[in-house]
């Protein structure tokens, strides 16, 4: 029994003389990984923390109408955390005070911010809608237009027909607004389509088959 325990002892030994470098290096590697991945994740919350406060002070300043206030804060939150998603809550809340107040120019900037650098975002397509809203209040329609393009599947393209609709009925484009309100129809239901059925129906229009 000693015997075999010599043994086992000793391939013991030789595999410690064979591996044991490559054990302990392998055992540095995972702890450096650990403590880096603990580093990373807390870097990350803190950034996700600064950037909230500053979501948070933007609609404070909005709430007691220091528009000015408001976007001073914006511009830092968008050098700092370009990528956070508080940087476009943050710009349709600015954008809704603009246009509030009166401003549409200034809300279809701040909303251009959104669909330029958060492109890949969730949020830039329901800024790109906001921002030709906010074209259409300014009257520039074309370049309304332009932003509605390219039309988004999803939820929400319904509603950038509809609006394309609006456009081209203001432009005088009939034809046009009667084939962005068919497609529309498709896309949407409940009040929302109602509405459309009387703009098609006041072009003279019908649903598509």
């Amino acid at each position: 029994m000693a015997y075999d325990d010599e043994e086992q002892l000793e391939a013991i030994r030789d595999w410690w003389h064979r591996y044991g470098r490559l054990v302990i290096i392998a055992a540095i590697a995972v702890l450096a990984a650990v403590l880096g991945w603990q580093q990373w994740t807390a870097w990350q919350e803190r950034q996700a923390a600064n950037a909230s406060a500053d979501y948070a002070a933007i609609l404070q300043a909005l709430n007691s109408d220091d528009r000015e206030a408001a976007g001073n804060r914006l511009r830092t939150l968008r050098e700092a955390h370009a990528d956070s998603p508080y940087v476009a809550m943050a710009t349709f809340a600015v954008a809704t005070a603009a246009m509030d107040a009166g401003n549409p120019g200034r809300a279809a900037d701040a909303l251009g911010w959104v669909t330029d650098q958060q492109a890949d975002s969730p949020l830039a397509v329901v800024a790109r809608l906001r921002q030709a809203e906010a074209l259409r209040v300014e009257g520039d329609r074309s370049a309304a237009l332009a932003v509605l393009e390219p039309l988004p599947d999803g939820p929400l393209r319904g509603r950038f027909l509809e609006l394309q609709g609006d456009l081209e009925v203001v432009q005088g484009n009939t034809d046009a607004a009667i084939e962005a309100y068919q497609q529309a129809l498709q896309a949407i239901s409940g009040q929302r389509r109602s509405l459309v059925e009387i703009k098609l129906f006041d072009l003279g229009g019908a649903p598509a088959s």
